[in-house]
């Protein structure tokens, strides 16, 4: 008996050895950790994630987690991983989970040096690891045994990133005392027993089983006992295995040396791999299945999986006879292998419907025996026949494979020519290509003039045998654009086969022309794309184009600069009179006008009903009061291809009874005189002061402009003491109280602004007494450039910059259907908001134009985050009720808080709807300026000057301002048809 008791505890401490073997590392690589760990003291680094995962060095096993804030020495640090001393080796983390710790000194750094043996404490549950003082700083992972420092009263010391930590004892937390050659749990002393370990074994496996079998010493396979195993854990339980003793009869002493099968009995029981030293998990069989095995090893089976051995923990099956119905095998797999990119289901089929009988971990690389159909692969897992199916896996390719068939929908091509990966187009599910050659992860293949690059695992071998238009044709010289993303067609079969794409802006040679269809080589095969969905460069000789875009702009250039003049429509063809280098040179008018070539491409058919053939304009003109459509026919309103320009004077070659006939781009259309007769409602308001007098006013309010921002600027040397005298550029400190900064190098030259004492100026060269300075770009405004502006009767009724005399207190009175379509169709969360404008128009007597123009500028179109609603649970730093709030004017967003302070004001007005902040913000605009009460600033112009209170409450300093707001609201009517536009004109005595 007492025999029996010696053998039990040398059991007990043989299984505690193969366990801290297990997890041991070589003493290359221990060496290797303390090299480290003593040469490169200096970088610490500190936890930024909440929960950082801990991975030990060699098999990237989870061991442990490292919270917030902890401060531990970084061994090294190498692809992407960060390096930490973890037991008496390495573990790493993601170096996105941590940044560099910035300490005033470094701390104590601790090793394990000093001690030659060690106690182990192992945890059956996730043991958290604190500081001296109690601050958390991780956590060790279950059954993960973990060298002891020093043990303490009531916890272990360890030492983790060379840092010391402590687990505290626990009755779940044990500790491995090979010292005294026994396991102990912490909360007892009594010694625990295990079954013996498994006697070594040579014999060969009767598979065919083209690598070796684990090493037979008992070290390799931890020695487990029978207690309920929980089999999700992996390798991670025998661990737990080995610390938990049982004399209890085990199921696996049902077992003999002859016993030839096994039936599972737990679910999903685990399949390791042990080649490395370490169990790790490959795969599972499932419950109720019977499989055959190669021998008996200890507590183990030992199976057949792939072309290597595993072993499958006997406990969790029993013996049987293998009647069940079943396909067994010994031919493992040829050349050709998978790797599975899921949990990957192996199904038996011997009963006629497909039985799951195990699965192929993720990430596994595993042999097929052979194709089985068109979906599936036949392999043999543990002496049995079953299939996998293809989505689940990957197969891996041999650098003498010739052709790939595409396993994924529109697999990207890539072009590597600029050292980046830029993709230039896609090859379609289930087409068969060949390749140029293997290229590591990717396919090289024929694409344009070039090579591009395919991802390999989102394709499979195969033979090329479905590819019926393999290319043989050489460039042409002809080399298109594409104008979208556009298919590529095989026809060989006689119906249109889409196999491949090109990308929108790819440059792609042409091989043959086939009417109204280009080939193209792409990948080996031949294919045609359709000449609408591309572009060719342009010939000197090709009298006409085709427009590309919408709107396509015409440009004056007879002013020496370019101005837009009118549009014309996308899919229109149009003479023209030459090629001008980058730009069409095309009829315009009496005269000539320009467009953009990159825009149009060359008709493949030209078919124009309309050509102009000799008719003249008379000396008669028109004024487009809008942007005008010009028609091909006056009767039918759908045939509209090109656009007048809103302010545009053009001549007329003869008036009809409703319109006008045109030559617009050396084609013949006709204008609707309804559209260009609409005239505005001007009014006049006379002010008690002539233009003088309001110019002597505004000059003491010291106006501001830009327009002299590239002019140079002077001050006069003696004030200016500069860091380098007689080299320039250089450095200056204005010495003068207060210096006049001029126009000219003379006290006669306007006066452009002043600097003060200690002021710092770029002094850019020296002119004289003077030095010319950076000065700008705003500054003081000439009495006759303010006088410019302040001149009503300077801005012509039909330009742009009448606009800022717009009356914008009354409606433009727009049809619903045009504020949505026309103006914020597409801008989004303003899209389809025309009647809370109109509704904020009438309720507050202001022009719903303007305020969509304020809308779309303070929201970038309705896509600013205040427009799209902000979550609000705090006011003025007080808690409210959270709602979402909307901000459509940007009212009260100031640049230093603009989201809180904007969102924080809309909560205050009870804005928590889309509408109510259009609605409810009108009011705050119309009462700043607008419908003031007292200063009633109903147009641009008296905004900034205010006629009737000049020098009071005007919105700028800046001269320009009211013209240069009139751009936006202008272009928001050049988008209607039906509107009414009221004008409010100054008039000085």
């Amino acid at each position: 008996m007492r025999i029996g008791v010696q053998i039990r505890k040398f059991a007990a401490l043989l299984s505690v050895l193969i366990l801290l073997v297990s997890y041991a590392i070589s003493p290359a690589y221990a060496a290797n950790a303390s090299e480290n760990t003593s040469g490169q003291a200096t970088t610490y680094v500190q936890i930024s994630s909440e929960s950082a995962p801990v991975k030990q060095a060699e098999t990237n096993q989870l061991v442990g987690e490292l919270t917030k804030e902890t401060i531990l020495k970084a061994i090294k640090l190498e692809n992407n991983h960060v390096y930490i001393q973890w037991g008496t080796g390495l573990a790493y983390l993601d170096d996105a989970d941590v940044q560099n710790a910035v300490l005033s000194e470094s701390p104590t750094s601790y090793t394990y040096e000093e001690k030659t043996q060690f106690s182990y404490v192992l945890a059956k549950e996730k043991a958290p690891i604190h500081t001296q003082n109690g601050k958390l700083i991780g956590y060790l992972m279950p059954d993960q045994p973990y060298p002891v420092f020093q043990e303490l009263d009531d916890a272990f010391e360890i030492i983790i990133g060379n840092q010391l930590g402590y687990i505290t004892k626990a009755p779940f937390v044990s500790v491995i005392d090979t010292n005294h050659q026994t396991a102990v749990d912490a909360d007892t002393e009594e010694t625990k027993t295990t079954n013996a370990a498994p006697e070594n074994v040579s014999e060969t496996s009767q598979t065919e089983v083209k690598t070796k079998q684990p090493e037979t010493n008992t070290t390799n396979i931890p020695e487990t006992n029978t207690t309920a195993v929980n089999k999700s854990e992996g390798a991670n339980q025998t661990g737990a295995r080995a610390a938990i003793a049982s004399t209890a009869e085990t199921p696996s002493s049902q077992f003999t040396a002859s016993t030839k099968y096994f039936r599972v009995t737990d679910e999903q029981t685990a399949i390791y791999d042990n080649s490395t030293g370490q169990l790790v998990q490959v795969g599972t069989l499932e419950k109720g299945q019977e499989f055959p095995r190669i021998k008996d090893y200890g507590n183990w089976h030992q199976i057949q999986f792939g072309t290597k051995y595993a072993y499958v923990w006997k406990g969790a099956t029993v013996p049987s006879t293998g009647n069940s119905p079943m396909k067994t095998g010994s031919n493992a797999g040829g050349s050709t292998v998978f790797t599975a990119t899921i949990d990957l289901p192996v199904y038996d089929n011997s009963t006629g419907s497909l039985i799951h009988i195990a699965t192929i971990k993720k990430g596994q690389t595993y042999p097929v025996i052979r194709q089985f159909g068109e979906n599936w692969y036949e392999v043999l897992i543990s002496g049995r026949i079953g299939y996998v199916h293809k989505n689940g896996v990957q197969i891996a390719f041999k650098p003498t494979d010739r052709y790939f068939r595409v396993t994924v929908d529109q697999l990207a091509v890539y072009d590597n020519s600029t050292g980046k990966l830029v993709q230039v187009g896609t090859l379609e599910k289930g087409q068969e290509f060949p390749r140029i050659k293997d290229y590591g992860n990717w396919h090289q293949i024929q694409f344009g003039k070039g090579v591009a690059y395919v991802w390999k695992g989102s394709t499979e071998p195969s033979s090329g045998s479905s590819i019926r238009n393999a290319n043989s044709a050489a460039p042409t010289g002809i080399t298109f654009t594409t104008l979208v993303d556009v298919s590529v067609y095989d026809n060989s079969s006689g119906a249109l086969v889409p196999f491949a794409s090109i990308k929108k802006g790819v440059s792609y040679p042409v091989v043959k022309e086939l009417g109204n269809w280009y080939g193209v080589g792409v990948s080996g095969r031949i294919g045609y794309v359709h000449k609408s969905a591309v572009k060719i460069p342009f010939k000197s000789t090709d009298r006409y184009f085709e427009v590309l875009e919408d709107r396509l702009p015409v440009y004056d250039n007879s002013t020496g600069k370019l101005i837009v003049v009118a549009y014309l429509e996308k899919g229109q063809i149009f003479p023209r009179l030459r090629d001008y280098g980058n730009w069409h040179e095309i009829k315009y008018g009496k005269g000539v006008a320009y467009v953009w070539k990159a825009s149009t491409r060359p008709p493949f058919s030209v078919q124009l009903k309309n050509e102009n053939k000799g008719l003249q304009p008379i000396d008669k003109y028109f004024l487009a009061k809008s942007d005008t459509p010009v028609y091909e026919d006056p009767n039918n309103t759908k045939t509209q291809f090109a656009i007048i320009k809103q302010g545009e004077s053009y001549p007329i070659i003869r008036e009809e009874n409703n319109s006008v006939v045109i030559d617009i781009g050396g084609r013949i259309g006709y204008v609707w005189k309804e559209a260009i007769q609409i005239g505005p409602i001007i009014r006049y308001t006379t002010y008690n002061l002539t233009l003088d007098d309001m110019l002597n006013i505004q000059m003491q309010k010291n106006p501001q402009t830009d327009l002299y921002r590239n002019s140079p600027s002077y001050v006069h040397s003696s004030y200016v003491k500069v860091d380098k005298p007689g080299t320039f550029p250089t450095v200056g400190t204005v010495t003068a109280t207060t210096l006049n900064v001029r126009e000219g190098t003379s006290t006669s030259h306007w006066i452009v602004g002043t600097l003060k004492a200690g002021d710092i100026v770029q002094v850019i060269r020296q002119v004289g007494d003077w030095y010319e300075i950076k000065f700008g770009p705003w500054k003081n405004a000439k009495p006759e450039d303010v006088k410019a502006y302040l001149d009503p009767s300077r801005f012509s009724r039909d330009s742009k910059e009448y606009f800022q005399f717009l009356v914008l207190s009354e409606s433009a009175g727009v049809p619903l259907n045009e504020l949505n379509d026309k103006i914020l169709a597409g801008k989004g969360i303003l899209a389809g908001k025309g009647q809370a404008f109109i509704e904020a128009g009438q309720k507050y007597h202001i022009n719903e134009i303007y305020l969509i123009s304020h809308a779309l500028l303070e929201t970038g179109n309705g896509t600013s985050q205040l427009a799209n609603g902000v979550l609000v649970s705090e006011v003025d730093g007080k808690p409210v009720e959270p709602k979402v709030v909307y901000n459509m004017y940007g009212l009260n967003a100031k640049d230093s808080c603009p989201i809180r302070c904007g969102s924080e004001y809309a909560y205050k007005k009870g804005w928590f709807t889309p509408e109510a902040a259009i609605i409810g913000g009108a009011e705050d605009i119309a009462n700043r300026y607008i419908n003031n009460p007292t200063y009633k600033q109903d147009t641009l112009y008296k905004m900034r000057w205010n006629p009737a209170n000049p020098g009071v409450h005007q919105y700028a300093t800046d001269i320009g301002w009211a013209v240069k707001q009139v751009s936006n609201i202008s272009s928001l009517y050049a988008l209607l048809d039906r509107y009414t536009l009221i004008f409010d004109v100054p008039v000085y005595k």
